[in-house]
């Protein structure tokens, strides 16, 4: 599993970053390869001799509260109803802040597949690549989607089967004033032409609007977008 995960060009890399093999029935790292002493200040063998208590150590507590009892509750469920032949088929990808030697907080981006249990279908072991993207990522939203693999060659060849926001900021999650204006207006029936022309905004101000709105609310159109406003009282 490390050999193959080790192919992957580093060049293509544009931060640091490391490839981690973890069997779960241990909760403990099986392999690891990479730039982890770079990226963090950890030794590899920290990780190795600790198991995964180290890594959760270092978790910051509320992704990890997220991360617990929300996403990996997740991953399971789609795994248990998923075919157990076809689970190699699929990458998990998920951001997240981990705590560094010296105190100070980095973004992680980690993406792999998990072998499973043939009986149970719950994972086994996770290879993934994690790369620390703390240089582009300044907010705290953590993101966390599954893609299917595509059949063809190539990295980025994948199709999406599920992307969801989760804010460990409550105040990251709250629609502006400008946002819920235009979710009224959508309510409204209006395309983001019309609501540009209304509120003397160019059409891509008002299309960059609907984006974050989406991705605040977790929903993947506007007629999502709309029950879920409804539910809430937010219109």
């Amino acid at each position: 599993m490390l050999r193959q995960a080790e192919a992957i060009p580093s060049k293509l890399l544009p931060f640091n970053a490391f490839i981690q093999v973890i069997d779960y029935s241990q909760r403990r790292h099986v392999g690891l390869s990479g730039d982890l002493k770079n990226m963090s200040g950890h030794h590899p063998r920290d990780l190795m001799d600790s198991g995964l208590n180290f890594a959760i150590d270092h978790f910051q507590k509320d992704d990890f509260k997220i991360y617990n009892e929300t996403v990996f509750g997740q991953v399971t469920q789609f795994l248990q109803k998923t075919p157990q032949k076809d689970h190699g088929d699929y990458l998990f990808t998920y951001s997240y802040r981990s705590r560094k030697a010296d105190g100070k907080w980095m973004t992680l981006f980690q993406q792999g597949s998990y072998i499973t249990d043939p009986k149970t279908n719950l994972p086994l072991y996770g290879i993934a690549l994690v790369t620390d993207i703390s240089p582009i990522k300044r907010d705290h939203c953590m993101i966390f989607s599954i893609d299917k693999k595509g059949s063809e060659s190539g990295l980025f060849n994948h199709t999406n089967i599920l992307t969801n926001h989760y804010f460990p900021d409550p105040e990251e999650s709250q629609l502006s004033r400008r946002e819920r204006e235009i979710l009224g207006r959508l309510a409204d029936g209006l395309s983001s032409k019309q609501i540009a022309a209304k509120l003397y905004r160019s059409e891509s101000t008002i299309v960059n609007h609907r984006k974050n709105i989406l991705r605040k609310t977790n929903t993947k159109n506007v007629a999502e977008l709309i029950r879920y406003a409804i539910s809430k009282g937010l219109i």
